[in-house]
């Protein structure tokens, strides 16, 4: 850094942080390329990593991200207008014109008319295309197995019932006494998970009790205890556990002393240099589970010796939930992987699910439908978006809900043998406790791959690059 432009150091590698600590230093050289790893980081147009790298000094730029999209379009404009500042400078412009509601019917056929009256949908993968540059792993490397994703169902214990009832009507006491409970739908989530996280039960000199009650409980526990009793039985496999909360992550530890399964943890509390020796104890072999917080370890960790990850809780955010698979489903992977998502029926986890199917059917008509295999690709402009094609887009619906499911919706112990097959292709009908998550997520995805058009894809991407090069 004190020699800039010398040609011995052509590349200098850093961090977020040190962006922000050096910057008054980094500012002052001029830069050829500006390279940005998990680039959606810069989603929040007011956040003070991008206000510093927009005022880098950088020729071109370039945004790597396997979820450019995530939550709303204004994220996908604050990544457009750090490359392109001059072009993308009007956000309420932006929004005006390409302010998509996929939520319900009503939502879908509002963007049916906009697109037949002024082809909105058209025209915003025609602006995108110079710009972005998508390619999934299929793409790079042929030799990654298979995942297979499905939705496992099973019903609230008695307890938990109780416990949910009375979250719902603010009268929750425990040993402790009565609760304030501000944030409701947060405690009912907690609910969901396991009653222990409101009121663990002690001995008589005050020590929390570790027994089968830890399992039996819990409705999520008491199936999480089935795939891992099944999995032991089979031998050779290794597992991931991501769940929201660390509080839960203490309980799936103490779950694991009960059993006797050899774990790894990694939280927000753990150092790079602890994280780095627990993903290397794990990928050496012989450690049974990796149990960890879907944010701190959702990204930068490489753990292709899991064969099965398990989403204990769901996050708002699907991304973050795809993110998390990815650690173990990636360029190194042999074997094929299997995704299990717990859900409990008839709570509010089916709302979870449908904000999460809503976020994905944006990125699925906003990304994954626009041709974006050359980057830099002229656009046509009489290239319209066929009407059918839009339907089958706004069709889309990952998360299968469990609204309206009723009866106890449980998976047996026949339907739990057919998703824990490590076959070629997955189930793919509904079961009577389970459902597999679309591999195809659209009857346009499905005619493109059975055409072999690459512009029709699948909807985890692996990784998307936009690029542009500034004056």
């Amino acid at each position: 850094m004190r020699h800039p432009g010398n040609p011995a150091f052509p590349v200098v590698i850093t961090s977020y942080e040190i962006i922000l600590r050096d910057f008054a230093d980094l500012r002052r050289i001029p830069w050829k390329f500006l390279i940005v790893d998990e680039g959606h980081r810069l989603k929040n147009l007011n956040c003070q990593l991008i206000q510093r790298l927009k005022s880098l000094n950088s020729a071109n730029r370039l945004l790597l991200s396997g979820t450019p999209l995530q939550n709303n379009l204004k994220e996908l404009w604050s990544l457009l207008n750090f490359l392109l500042p001059d072009i993308f400078d009007d956000l309420e412009s932006f929004q005006s014109w390409f302010d998509f509601d996929v939520t319900g019917d009503e939502g879908s056929q509002q963007i049916l008319k906009r697109e037949e009256e002024a082809q909105v949908v058209t025209k915003l993968h025609l602006i995108l295309r110079p710009f972005l540059l998508r390619r999934l792993k299929a793409d790079v490397d042929l030799s990654i197995p298979p995942k297979h994703e499905y939705i496992l169902y099973c019903e609230l214990t008695q307890q938990q019932r109780d416990v949910y009832v009375a979250v719902l009507e603010r009268e929750l006491v425990t040993a402790k006494g009565s609760l304030r409970l501000q944030n409701v739908l947060m405690q009912l989530r907690n609910v969901c998970n396991h009653p222990y996280l409101f009121d663990w039960p002690t001995d008589e000199q005050g020590e929390e009790q570790i027994d089968e009650r830890i399992v039996s409980s819990s409705a999520k526990m008491v199936l999480l205890d089935r795939i891992m009793t099944r999995l032991r039985a089979e031998g050779g496999h290794q597992t991931l556990i991501f769940s929201q909360m660390t509080t839960q992550l203490d309980i799936l530890q103490d779950y694991c002393t009960l059993r006797g399964f050899s774990f790894e943890r990694l939280d927000g509390s753990v150092t790079n240099v602890e994280r780095l020796e627990a993903m290397e104890r794990f990928n050496k072999g012989g450690v049974d589970v990796f149990l960890l917080s879907t944010r701190a370890g959702g990204l930068g960790i490489n753990l292709v010796a899991a064969d099965t990850c398990i989403i204990y809780d769901s996050d708002w955010n699907p991304h973050a939930d795809l993110q998390a698979q990815d650690r173990c489903h990636r360029i190194g992977q042999k074997e094929v992987v299997l995704i299990f998502r717990l859900t409990t029926t008839d709570t509010v986890e089916e709302q979870v699910l449908k904000a999460a199917k809503d976020k994905l059917k944006l990125e699925q008509l906003v990304i994954s439908r626009g041709k974006y295999k050359m980057v830099g690709e002229k656009t046509d402009r009489d290239e319209k978006l066929k009407k059918r094609e839009l339907i089958n887009l706004l069709a889309y619906d990952p998360s299968k809900s469990a609204l309206g499911r009723g009866a106890d919706k449980t998976i047996t112990d026949d339907e739990l043998a057919i998703v824990l097959e490590r076959r070629a292709e997955r189930a793919t009908d509904k079961g009577h406790g389970f459902a597999p998550v679309e591999a195809v997520v659209s009857k346009f995805d499905q005619t493109a791959k059975e055409t072999g058009d690459a512009s029709g894809v699948d909807g985890a991407a692996d990784a998307v690059a936009a690029t542009a090069a500034q004056a």
